[in-house]
């Protein structure tokens, strides 16, 4: 619905990169080798429903993000700024910078809760803080360069959604 002309394979994230194979692959063996050896492990199922919880509210609030950037959404940082291209801050671009990156986050660390994976929930965590930090960064300078001070203002109201993630700031 959003961008349908920009839209490929790569928007869905499924050959993202090496290392998220990695990780997907890693979250269904770290969960069948515990249901396996350790049944009991895998039966706490208030748990997984907080999950359930967490990936819903993740992809609405990215889903969320999405609809109301409209047409000034994309699924890749740009390095040029189109001429229709304008500053998003209402709706839920008013309480974080990156909402669908926030959704993001917390679906995929709500997907390793379902599972109940113990060893991949921190290694989620830990791994898309570290690839969110980074891309905020990028696109903050790219925002920084497309809509100049009225950018700055908005980061000073506005936090970027995501715990210790402060993006670019000048």
């Amino acid at each position: 619905m959003i961008q349908p002309n920009q839209v490929t394979a790569n928007s869905f994230v499924l050959n993202h990169s090496p290392q998220y194979n990695i990780a997907a692959v890693t979250s269904w063996v770290e969960f069948f080798l515990e249901a396996y050896f350790f049944p009991d492990l895998k039966e706490h199922f208030y748990v997984s429903y907080l999950g359930l919880v967490m990936c819903i509210a993740g992809e609405f609030l990215r889903k969320l993000a999405m609809l109301t950037a409209g047409r000034n959404f994309n699924h890749l940082v740009q390095s040029e700024k189109a001429s229709d291209h304008v500053l998003v801050t209402d709706g839920v671009y008013s309480f974080f910078r990156h909402p669908s990156y926030v959704g993001w986050f917390y679906w995929a660390i709500g997907t390793q809760i379902i599972l109940l994976n113990p060893l991949c929930i921190p290694a989620y965590a830990a791994v898309s803080w570290i690839f969110f930090n980074s891309r905020i960064y990028i696109e903050e300078i790219t925002l920084l360069n497309f809509f100049g001070q009225s950018y700055v203002n908005y980061q000073k109201v506005v936090r970027t959604g995501l715990p210790f993630i402060k993006g670019y700031e000048i």
